[in-house]
């Protein structure tokens, strides 16, 4: 196999870039890190029962998508069909 440097260079930035973490849409966020993001300028909380319903009043509210995270104090956001009250943190 021939050494090719571009390759390298590639795999190299690759590796050393940070990666920009994203919330996942199926999964909580731990309660902390939700709460230290509910004052910051331009979120938006939304809270309903499960989270298509948080979804849907984001939606109706004009807010951005993906959103920033969600929690419920019973890790309760995604269950199907919904069990509780779920908190989602938007952006306008």
């Amino acid at each position: 196999m021939r050494f090719n440097p571009f390759l390298v260079l590639v795999i190299s930035t690759c590796m050393t870039s940070p990666l920009q973490a994203q919330p996942s849409p199926m999964r909580e966020m731990p309660e902390q890190k939700f709460l230290d993001q509910v004052e910051a300028p331009g979120h938006v909380l939304i809270s309903a029962r499960g989270a298509m319903a948080v979804n849907a009043e984001a939606r109706r509210q004009g807010l951005t998508f993906p959103a920033v995270g969600y929690w419920s104090p019973e890790n309760v956001c995604f269950s199907n069909p919904p069990k509780g009250d779920c908190n989602g943190l938007f952006r306008r």
